[in-house]
């Protein structure tokens, strides 16, 4: 009986010092985490009159790239927008002959 109660304080012992190592182990990877983190910077955030000057600076250099719209341009125009109302009335002319989806369901119900 005493050898059973020896071998139970040596198990129960074991347990304890197997659980302190990996308490030890967690706790260097805690630390070592946050050495990691504090590592890490932040991005430095630049000056607000910085981004300002290089925001005007992108505008005017797209306001300055535009150009006045030439002749073409405008002609061009005109013609997409004929080509669209031709499209658009082709397209309301093809659904029109087109029989409904209703029609093709009731015949399809009549063959069967």
């Amino acid at each position: 009986m005493g050898a059973l109660l020896g071998l139970c304080v040596a198990a129960v012992a074991f347990l304890a010092w197997r659980i302190e190592k990996h308490g030890m182990n967690l706790k260097i990877q805690l630390i070592e985490s946050a050495s990691a983190l504090e590592e890490k910077s932040f991005p430095d955030i630049p000056d607000f009159d910085e981004l300002r000057e290089s925001l005007e600076d992108l505008i005017a250099e797209t306001i300055g790239s535009m150009r006045t719209p030439q002749l073409a341009d405008h002609l061009g125009a005109m013609a997409q927008q004929f080509f669209q109302m031709k499209m658009a009335k082709q397209m309301q002319e093809m659904t029109s002959i087109l029989p409904a989806s209703d029609h093709i369901h009731a015949q399809e119900d009549d063959v069967n």
